[in-house]
């Protein structure tokens, strides 16, 4: 989490979503300074933070949850995180379960040359959320991946700073080569991307390819959601 007293503003750092690169400009080039830790939740800050800060301009970023598990599956396959040997500092249990889970999904692709449609299949059933859910709409304003350097200077004009460059890019995800949507080729993987991650994406306005027709015949569970993110909220909010 990145903040500033003098321009008032705090940035969440919300995973695979560009945040590297945001954090990384605000800290060399706008007074931000990390406070908490990477990824730190807003009620966390919210505990600590003075009721000034309280009032400071607050953003962070979202992306396509089917370009989150592409760019995932990738980092997986070129252990772009050193998942064998991975250490998480912070959490009450994601510390002691995240490595190992992380870990398996890494030796499940390496060891068995596994497509990207074999580990989507195989370990993506439930409905796909993230701890998003748990403030993300309480913020000021949420950049899209999608379009992070246009965003980031419309959250600069809006905390009333001059932009001192166009933001780069960093920490990118190597070896895809096509759009995301094109790796979920197979009927039944458009299928379960659709039970997958219809929900989430409509709570954050995202939508299918338009020539799938999968997206018009098959419904997300969003009675599914609704459960699994009550549990999986009080996961991320008092347990993670």
């Amino acid at each position: 989490m990145i903040i500033s007293d003098t321009h008032r503003y705090v940035f969440i750092e919300f995973p695979q979503t560009g945040c590297s690169a945001v954090a990384r400009e605000l800290m060399e080039h706008y007074d931000g300074k990390r406070i908490l830790f990477k990824h730190a939740q807003y009620h966390e800050f919210l505990k600590q933070a003075s009721a000034e800060q309280k009032k400071y301009f607050s953003f962070s970023t979202i992306r396509n949850p089917m370009d989150v598990v592409v760019s995932k599956y990738f980092k997986y396959k070129s252990d772009h995180e050193n998942y064998e040997n991975k250490k998480v500092k912070h959490g009450r249990f994601r510390k002691f379960i995240s490595p190992g889970y992380e870990a398996a999904r890494h030796r499940f692709i390496v060891q068995n040359d596994a497509s990207f449609e074999q580990f989507f299949l195989k370990y993506y059933k439930l409905p796909y959320s993230a701890w998003s859910i748990l403030s993300h709409d309480k913020l000021d304003y949420l950049m899209r991946f999608e379009q992070l350097s246009e965003d980031f200077g419309r959250v600069l004009e809006k905390i009333g700073i001059e932009p001192v460059r166009e933001l780069p890019q960093f920490n990118k995800t190597g070896l895809k080569k096509k759009h995301f949507s094109e790796y979920y080729a197979s009927p039944e993987a458009r299928q379960r991307a659709v039970r997958v991650f219809a929900p989430y994406m409509q709570q954050w306005g995202y939508e299918f390819p338009s020539d799938w027709k999968e997206s018009r015949q098959v419904r997300g569970s969003h009675g599914m959601y609704a459960l699994v993110n009550a549990f999986r909220s009080v996961y991320w909010k008092h347990l993670r």
